[in-house]
């Protein structure tokens, strides 16, 4: 669809040329990441006054594409708004709260290892994680007792404290949870 025919919040096609990075000053320590080519998302922008649109999410992917020569980029054009929505909003798109726990990792790493037969090593370079990370994964994912795994995947539990649970029995994982819960200890205690 053109831009002009498209509901907010749709995907359509913007001339680049029209397409603005005004608040790419805002986001000065965007952490620098591999892109994936495969999993381009449309830019998020909010049309302006004067018929241009000015993007709150995708400013990398919109650099690249102007370094490839692109004269069409895929947009959701977000109802217009005050400059102070547009930064909310940027703020928004760009921070959304965390929602894959240690657990999730630690599952897709094994049934890389299990089911698509990859090394550690080789999952670490698919997943963009160095071994240490890999190893730790795996031992999640492979020596904590149910009821350690639920208070992980329901965000109870850390991480460290679980990798740190992984070097006893479920039988003495499940009594230190146990005994957390007893006395009322967080898990740094």
């Amino acid at each position: 669809l053109h831009a002009s025919e498209t509901p907010p919040n749709s995907p359509c096609l913007l001339p680049i040329d029209r397409i603005r990075t005004g608040y790419a000053g805002l986001r000065p320590g965007a952490p620098r990441v591999n892109p994936d080519l495969a999993t381009d998302l449309p830019l998020r922008v909010v049309p302006t006054d004067d018929g241009h649109y000015e993007v709150i999410d995708g400013f990398k992917r919109l650099a690249r594409w102007r370094e490839t020569g692109v004269q069409l980029a895929p947009a959701t054009i977000e109802p217009p708004g005050p400059a102070t929505d547009r930064k909310r909003r940027l703020l928004l798109a760009n921070s959304p709260p965390r929602t894959i726990t240690a657990l999730d990792e630690a599952r897709v790493v094994c049934s890389l290892i299990d089911d698509d037969g990859l090394t550690p090593r080789a999952v670490g370079r698919v997943l963009g994680h160095k071994p240490d990370w890999v190893a730790r994964r795996v031992a999640l994912g492979t020596r904590l007792s149910e009821g350690v795994q639920a208070r992980l995947a329901r965000g109870d539990l850390g991480p460290t404290l679980a990798h740190a649970l992984t070097t006893l029995t479920h039988q003495e994982q499940d009594s230190v949870l146990a005994a957390l819960n007893e006395h009322g200890l967080r898990g740094k205690d």
